[in-house]
């Protein structure tokens, strides 16, 4: 089977596990007949942008240069050739991405993969449907594989626990980026968080832990401070079940 599934999955998991000091949101919407759309936005807020790119490739490296963080194209080109179809991959300022790919059929991208089904599960039911993520410190490490604009000497120089075999508290961790990116950088990345939101055919019938039903119960959502994304010392969960 091509790894489009366990592409498109993981690069909504790129964003809260691979991108260090960064502000993500992924937006999904799921069509009646299973389809879906992925939204996903990734900004490395200003106040640590010159500070990270002194770790990162040389290309990247020089702040007056502007040169993106993230390469649109390369995540362009790998789903792409995974046959998943992508309406938009762009990287609109230095310091951000923007993507959009389109999924046809979930239960066929999700059902014969084992490392993808790991992480994500979608089923039906008569008269419901099911989405549940759950990703922690044991299954995190692919993501890197799988998403082509994370730039590796970046992570390499940064560590993120959730990647590294660095079993550090959330507030440990932050002490050594303290220590390595500064003070201010570090107050930056407390202000950072990733947003996953899901737009459901179907009123919610349940959700999980920590998991916002808007009024209209037709959307589910889960925010997730961007330290504990990073070092995963409890496994992130989302689950939703709505109506058919």
């Amino acid at each position: 089977m091509p790894r489009s599934s366990r592409y498109l999955a993981l690069s909504v998991l790129a964003s809260c596990v691979a991108i260090v000091s960064c502000a993500a949101g992924a937006d999904l919407a799921i069509g009646a007949d299973s389809s879906a759309t992925l939204g996903l936005t990734l900004e490395v807020p200003a106040a640590i942008d010159a500070k990270i790119r002194s770790f990162a490739s040389p290309e990247v490296a020089v702040a007056g240069q502007a040169a993106p963080l993230f390469n649109a194209r390369a995540v362009s080109a790998s789903v792409a050739a995974r046959g998943v179809a992508v309406r938009t991959s762009v990287a609109p300022t230095a310091q951000s991405y923007s993507g959009t790919f389109y999924i046809k059929d979930l239960q066929t991208l999700l059902k014969d993969d084992p490392e993808l089904a790991g992480l994500f599960e979608y089923s039906t039911e008569p008269g419901s449907a099911s989405l549940r993520l759950r990703v922690g410190r044991h299954n995190a490490g692919s993501v890197v594989n799988l998403f082509p604009g994370i730039d590796p000497e970046l992570l390499d120089a940064l560590q993120p626990p959730a990647l590294y075999d660095n079993p550090v508290s959330p507030a440990e961790y932050r002490s050594m980026l303290a220590a390595l990116l500064g003070k201010a950088a570090a107050a930056a990345i407390d202000g950072a968080a990733f947003t996953m939101t899901v737009h459901l055919p179907g009123a919610v019938l349940a959700a999980g832990d920590g998991v916002v039903v808007s009024a209209s119960r037709r959307v589910a959502s889960i925010t997730v401070p961007a330290l504990e994304a990073m070092v995963l010392d409890r496994a992130v969960e989302f689950s939703v079940t709505w109506k058919r």
